[in-house]
């Protein structure tokens, strides 16, 4: 129905509407149809003009259709400075209609564009083939998981401006007061047990165009955040499956143990033990301890 002028309806109704329409993973028509929409402002898509006038070149379901498109390129965008060596990995194309179907299934809910790439990786994993052995699919769920967490990690909160455990810290408890200890992790710090070298291949990406994709190969890693740089940490798997029981509140024995009964007892275990927390001391893994 067409109509010689717009039908008024207050700014803010309008706004709402005009969201729920260009939002909708859809697309326009579905979105003018939508429960939602027409709860705001009652209209189908035969009566549209009644709300937005077409232009000379233009329908009026088109110039929505402008917005919604560059609705949706901003989100890719958005993504893509979340996950860019993941972009970079398989191309703008590919990474497009990655992000495409990924907003379509989880479409944005937040207030903020920060949240917008948490499902991300939970998508890839939803969308991957099954395989008998690790592929390419499982890797770049690898990397998408650990350019999540660096953003995370990036965004979140840290340890700028506060005491921290440094490794004179830990040589000044006696042996048995150490046993008995617990230590606090910094809020910054994430750890992943992965089965691909993501940590090698992500620095390979900041001076390779189109690094190779790597065998499988296991790797442990931690992130963290000190002077609001986010840094990469190689772990072994003794020093993963420590801290990862240190920052479930264990202490220093009860993980140790913890850790003995899963791994079993290395031939140089007082050398593993010291080197471990020497590397958590100098990476600032530690907040606080307590007896």
């Amino acid at each position: 129905m067409a109509c010689d002028s717009p039908k008024p309806v207050d700014l803010p109704v309008l706004q709402q509407w005009m969201q729920s329409v260009i939002s909708h993973v859809g697309g326009v028509v579905e979105g003018i149809e939508d429960n939602e929409a027409r709860r705001l402002i009652d209209v189908s898509t035969e009566e549209i003009e009644a709300i937005i006038t077409p232009s000379r070149r233009r329908s009026s379901i088109q110039r929505l259709e402008v917005y919604a498109n560059a609705y949706y390129a901003r989100l890719v965008e958005c993504l893509k400075s979340i996950f860019p060596v993941f972009a970079q990995t398989v191309g703008d194309e590919l990474f497009d209609q990655f992000a495409i179907a990924y907003l379509q299934q989880y479409p944005s809910r937040s207030y903020t564009l920060d949240r917008l790439g948490d499902h991300f990786p939970q998508f890839l994993r939803e969308t991957s083939p099954e395989a008998e052995s690790p592929g390419f699919e499982q890797f770049l769920v690898e990397l998408a998981t650990i350019e999540r967490s660096i953003d995370d990690v990036f965004d979140g909160p840290g340890v700028e401006g506060k005491e921290v455990i440094t490794a004179a810290d830990l040589e000044g408890i006696s042996p048995d007061d150490f046993w008995q200890a617990r230590l606090m992790v910094v809020p910054c710090l994430r750890w992943h047990r992965l089965t691909f070298p993501i940590n090698e291949f992500l620095s390979q990406a900041r001076t390779q165009p189109q690094p190779d994709v790597p065998e499988a190969s296991p790797s442990f890693m931690a992130l963290t955040r000190r002077d609001f740089v986010v840094r990469r940490v190689p772990l072994t798997h003794f020093q993963i499956e420590l801290i990862s029981r240190l920052a479930a509140s264990l202490s220093v024995g009860e993980a140790i143990e913890d850790v003995l009964n899963q791994l079993g007892e290395p031939d140089d275990l007082p050398g593993m033990i010291a080197s471990a927390f020497q590397k958590f001391a100098t990476e600032q893994f530690f907040a606080a301890i307590s007896s």
